[in-house]
């Protein structure tokens, strides 16, 4: 398939899920990240790279859930998280091919972790550990949407740890 269209795919999904970012509200936001995550399950298939294509799909999961956790009860469950783990570990060891198909699974695990945490502050350095590994295997597969998603996740996270848990401390009284 024409790489063009393959990078063209990756980069619409890249605008997905950065425009998520920006919605105030969490439904339209979990909703433009599902359909930015599809994208990139597309993107990622057609790079051959099933790994990333299926770490992606299996987190479409848990976006599903989420956005599913206001309204119905069965979304609410501590189980979920364990569900979604052994499914990264699973897939991803049907899907194994090289050794860089190890870097998504690990990623997408600690990413599923940093997700389920109730502390905003617990998911914002937990969500650091995902980003080089993402990085690494998208320069591997060669998925140049993917490199420049990581970098723009990495600074977010990195702007929001600044923000609300390094100069928020700062600024408390004695």
């Amino acid at each position: 398939m024409d790489q063009i269209l393959i990078q063209g795919i990756g980069f619409l999904a890249l605008f997905f899920v950065i425009f998520s970012f920006q919605k105030q509200k969490r439904v339209p936001l979990l909703l433009i990240m599902f359909i930015g995550l599809l994208l990139f399950v597309i993107h990622f298939y057609l790079l051959n790279a099933y790994t990333g294509a299926i770490m992606n799909l299996i987190e479409a999961g848990i976006v599903f859930v989420s956005f599913k956790k206001e309204t119905s009860a069965w979304a609410k469950h501590n189980f979920w998280i364990y569900i979604f783990v052994c499914l990264y570990i699973l897939a991803g060891m049907l899907t194994l091919k090289t050794a860089s198909d190890v870097l998504p699974i690990a990623a997408q695990i600690f990413g599923g972790i940093a997700v389920w945490q109730n502390n905003p502050r617990s998911i914002r350095f937990l969500m650091l550990i995902p980003r080089p590994l993402w990085f690494i295997y998208n320069l591997f597969v060669g998925s140049y949407a993917g490199m420049i998603a990581e970098v723009f996740i990495f600074t977010s996270v990195l702007v929001g740890i600044i923000r609300f848990d390094i100069l928020r401390q700062v600024k408390k009284p004695i």
